[in-house]
């Protein structure tokens, strides 16, 4: 009687057994484990591990590929990337698809929105040294990853406007003078002419609403100056706009060579009554490296404001206007400016970090 009762609860136990790894297997283990897709994948930064490592809101952390890990490089993803939303993209021999268990990828970086990657431009403005170890593509493909978007191509007019505008303001003078200036990066480092500012910090720069004027509700004040010079027509200002805590600004880009001579150019500047005024004209003439002229119909107020190509790309600053001394007026058709590649070779032997 024990003995059949004993074998009695082997087999109810037994039956348990099964029906339990049943019931487990179909909820779970025994199903294949989902994958994740890698290339597209975005998220939030929300922790900075190492000079190229970086964990996302959803807990993956992501090496970036290509670039060595340093203080400087860290110090680069605490400031820029982190709380910022980024897009992965996987090196061409990964496997596009990956365990979801899987708790570290390796990828490139690129913060949403932005035209370069983040290695890209870590690698641009020397702060990180290459490092192919990780990268499994040749080193070919992977500069062309890196600096795929310094091909930009060309905009419409409109699409200049809706560019260029963003990434400029009003400079206004306590005597009540007005000039134009621009962000050259997010963090608020900006250029002008030097006779517009004329050595002063207690200027106000007035950033453009929403519905294209200048709002003067919207200002800032002027950080520090970095390098002022003022020469015939080789006159500039780089300076540091007062930024509020975590504000990023739209910047425009410096152009990386010149532009050939008679190409279209646009200037945006804030004349006299005018908010914002966006008129093409013509590269003329180099003249030493330090400016060129320009047939951008430009008047008192415009100075110091960009002078761009069509894929928005800064080519100098807005200098002056050429003036007819005989009759006493500005010579139409005729301005000048400081060429951007003098300003960007003055940032590079500085170590001014900039937008690409």
């Amino acid at each position: 009687m024990k003995t059949n009762r004993m074998k009695f609860l082997h087999v109810i136990l037994f039956i348990f057994v099964v029906l339990g790894s049943a019931v487990f297997c179909a909820s779970c283990s025994c199903e294949p484990a989902p994958k994740i897709k890698v290339h597209g994948m975005q998220g939030k930064v929300v922790k900075v591990h190492t000079g190229n490592k970086i964990e996302l809101q959803n807990g993956l952390k992501v090496e970036i590929l290509g670039i060595a890990p340093s203080e400087h490089t860290k110090e680069y993803l605490e400031k820029h990337v982190k709380n910022e939303t980024v897009v992965l993209s996987r090196d061409s021999k990964q496997r596009e698809f990956l365990n979801s268990t899987k708790t570290t990828v390796k990828a490139y970086v690129k913060v949403k929105g932005e035209r370069i990657s983040v290695a890209g431009k870590l690698l641009s403005n020397k702060t990180a040294k290459l490092r192919q170890t990780a990268v499994k593509d040749s080193i070919e493909c992977y500069r062309e990853y890196a600096n795929q978007a310094v091909v930009r191509p060309d905009m419409s007019s409109t699409e200049l406007l809706t560019y260029v505008k963003p990434a400029s303001f009003q400079i206004i003078l306590a005597n009540g003078s007005t000039g134009t200036g621009f962000f050259i990066s997010e963090d608020g480092l900006a250029l002008t002419n030097n006779h517009v500012l004329d050595g002063s910090s207690n200027a106000v720069i007035c950033f453009f609403g929403e519905n294209g004027t200048l709002d003067e509700t919207n200002t800032r004040g002027i950080n520090n100056i970095v390098q002022t010079y003022r020469e015939g027509k080789l006159d500039f200002t780089i300076f540091y706009v007062q930024l509020r805590p975590n504000e990023k600004v739209r910047y425009l880009p410096l152009v990386s060579e010149h532009e050939r001579q008679a190409a279209e150019v646009f200037k945006m500047g804030c004349p006299v009554g005018l908010h914002g005024d966006f008129k093409p004209g013509v590269l003329g003439t180099y003249f030493d490296g330090w400016y060129f002229s320009h047939s951008c119909p430009s008047n008192h107020g415009d100075s110091g404001g960009p002078i761009v190509n069509k894929k928005g790309e800064v080519v100098g600053i807005n200098q002056s206007i050429e003036f007819n001394a005989v009759i006493n007026e500005k010579a139409e058709g005729i301005a000048y400016g400081v060429d951007a590649l003098l300003i960007r070779k003055l940032l590079d032997q500085n170590q001014i970090e900039y937008g690409k």
